[in-house]
């Protein structure tokens, strides 16, 4: 219109309204100028052809399955949706809902009618919205798909496109990996049932073998031995009964071993007060057994020699994380050993035992020098 209106003689018709009143010379200007502005419109009109003739041939062969909505109804789509659902044309099921094309209910138990009018209007009120949902073949096959809405306006038009793709093989995938895992799931149990009902059968045959001997060194060295075995079948039992079965929560494994150790000690004889600090913190299995088995050896020497003379005691041990490994204190307030004696000039399997599991979980340990007890601080990597 712009070469229209900066026309003189155009202006001069559109003020008189008489196209009498003009010269042949200015009718003649005048069909020039209409003749231009046809062919412009032409090349405009041929530019948009073309335009959607790309973009039809680009909907048609993509191969993910494209949709048009309008008005709560499919206006159109590509041959991929037909495909999908097993039709021989878009004109079967095209001008229909979207409920339609599904079951009468969704998973969740709402209606396909009612809930794809939510679906379409979130993607109508946010510009576009992204869910799964379950759509029906011809053959009356229900099958999950993902969707994706997105509001467009189109030469007046409010219009939804539409992006579907067919979940089945992943929704398999999925469920051959869940399979996967549970299979592994129940023979990881399996083993951790079998090396426990393995240890608990040691267990019973060195308690056996220390009620037939009447040398009580040889009997303590056989108990020892049964509480060593005793603190590896604990983590086994855990793993077993726990739904987690590569990690156990420490401090339910402790509080187990210690106050069994106690028990099997002193039977009551004496109170021994168990303070454990240690976050609820779940080590794995490769941690678990040997840090079990040091503070086995820990509480058991405590548990000889600290309390020999007192009617009651405390033992604590707390652990904490520092960065990249773990940081473990053991304390009791019993009577002591000479400051003499350290785990690099000592021959006791004890203390033998406690350097070999150190150097197992990449620690250090050393003793710390109190007014009253005994204590210990170990270092060991978190794995």
């Amino acid at each position: 219109m712009v070469v229209f209106k900066n026309n003189t003689t155009y202006q001069k018709l559109i003020q008189n309204r008489n196209p009498e009143l003009l010269s042949d010379f200015e009718k003649n200007e005048i069909i020039r100028l209409l003749l231009e502005k046809n062919e412009e419109l032409e090349q405009i009109n041929k530019a948009s052809l073309e335009s959607h003739s790309k973009y039809k041939s680009l909907f048609e062969m993509s191969d993910d399955a494209l949709l048009v909505i309008e008005h709560y109804n499919f206006i159109d789509c590509n041959n991929a949706v037909v495909k999908m659902l097993g039709y021989k044309t878009k004109e079967e099921f095209l001008n229909t809902h979207p409920s339609a094309l599904s079951p009468e209910k969704q998973p969740d138990g709402k209606s396909s009618f009612l809930k794809a009018q939510d679906m379409m209007n979130l993607a109508l009120k946010n510009g576009s919205n992204h869910f799964e949902w379950i759509h029906t073949r011809a053959n009356g096959e229900n099958f999950p798909v993902e969707v994706w809405l997105s509001k467009v306006e189109f030469e007046g038009r409010t219009l939804i496109n539409t992006i579907w793709r067919d979940l089945t093989e992943k929704k398999k995938a999925e469920q051959l990996i869940l399979k996967n895992i549970e299979e592994k799931e129940i023979l990881l149990k399996e083993i951790h049932h079998r090396v426990k009902n393995n240890l608990q059968i040691i267990m019973s045959l060195l308690n056996l073998q220390a009620n037939t001997v009447e040398n009580n060194g040889v009997k303590s060295i056989l108990l020892q031995s049964k509480s060593r075995v005793e603190s590896m079948c604990k983590v086994h039992e855990m793993l077993y009964s726990s739904k987690n079965y590569s990690r156990i929560d420490y401090h339910d494994y402790l509080k187990s071993l210690i106050e069994t150790l106690i028990h099997n000690t002193f039977s009551g004889s004496k109170k021994i007060d168990l303070k454990i600090n240690v976050n609820r913190i779940a080590l794995n299995i490769n941690t678990s057994i040997p840090l079990g088995l040091l503070i086995n050896e820990l509480v058991t020497n405590s548990l000889k020699y600290a309390f020999l003379n007192a009617d009651s005691g405390e033992i604590s041990i707390e652990i904490t994380p520092k960065n990249h490994h773990y940081e473990l204190v053991y304390n009791d307030n019993g009577s002591g050993y000479s400051a003499d004696i350290n785990f690099e000039n000592t021959s006791t399997l004890g203390f033998q035992l406690i350097t070999s599991l150190t150097e197992q979980l990449n620690g250090t340990i050393q003793r710390e020098f109190v007014p009253q007890g005994t204590s210990y601080r170990l270092f060991f990597k978190i794995s």
